[in-house]
């Protein structure tokens, strides 16, 4: 595909080829030209991890296979951000290392899993590629490149993903990280809500933070809105 990248910071308007790899090279050469290396250029798939029975208070994931062979059967679709840098450890994977753990521990503690122990549970990151280019530190890279891929296909292809993956009775949940400090713009995560509603304007879905906030007790079900 052919994305046309104009970035504020440098004017700049180029064609890229259709190599999705090159694609996202010359964004981050682009956005992040002090990064000055060639970035991680695999994409995180999104991934059907189990029943939440089987999740919950687990210690790890009872297996994961792509979220185009989840269940007929209702699913929890839990949307993040963008995977960091566990996600690509081995094959990659959303959630993995201490995030997944997070996720096991205090899911049943962010929303009442009570009745919903037979659903299955998907993750999907808005954006598949690693927009915090590897970094510890997030707010160095993360904002910028996952605001250039969004406003460049990005939210295009989030959505083609979405539509793809969400079945009638499914239940969707906004946990996309809010922004770094001091940051511009839309937070991240009402861009993504954007898409929610655009693409499934009948879904009112859920919205808590970051799994990976979920460390403090504070945060595991505090909701937030758009």
């Amino acid at each position: 595909m052919f994305i046309r990248l104009c970035l504020h910071a440098t004017f700049a308007s180029v064609k890229i080829n259709s190599d999705e790899s090159m694609n996202f090279n010359q964004i981050v050469t682009v956005a992040a030209p002090e990064y000055g290396r060639l970035p991680e250029t695999r994409l995180c798939p999104d991934q059907y991890v189990g029943r939440l029975s089987e999740v919950l208070n687990h210690l790890d994931f009872p297996f994961r296979v792509a979220a185009s062979e989840r269940p007929d059967s209702p699913c929890l679709i839990m949307v993040m951000e963008s995977p960091h840098r566990d996600e690509f450890i081995g094959i990659p994977g959303p959630a993995k290392g201490k995030t997944g753990e997070l996720i096991r521990q205090h899911l049943g503690v962010a929303i009442d899993c009570t009745e919903l122990q037979d659903m299955g549970l998907i993750l999907m990151n808005p954006i598949q590629h690693q927009c915090s280019l590897g970094e510890r530190d997030t707010a160095l890279y993360r904002d910028k490149i996952f605001r250039a891929i969004w406003a460049n296909g990005g939210r295009e292809e989030f959505t083609v993903r979405l539509l793809a993956t969400f079945k009638p009775g499914d239940t969707l949940m906004n946990c996309c990280t809010l922004s770094s400090s001091g940051a511009t713009g839309m937070p991240l995560r009402h861009l993504v809500e954007s898409a929610i509603r655009a693409a499934l304007p009948e879904v009112d879905s859920i919205k808590r933070t970051h799994p990976a906030s979920w460390k403090y007790a504070g945060n595991c079900g505090k909701t937030w809105y758009y």
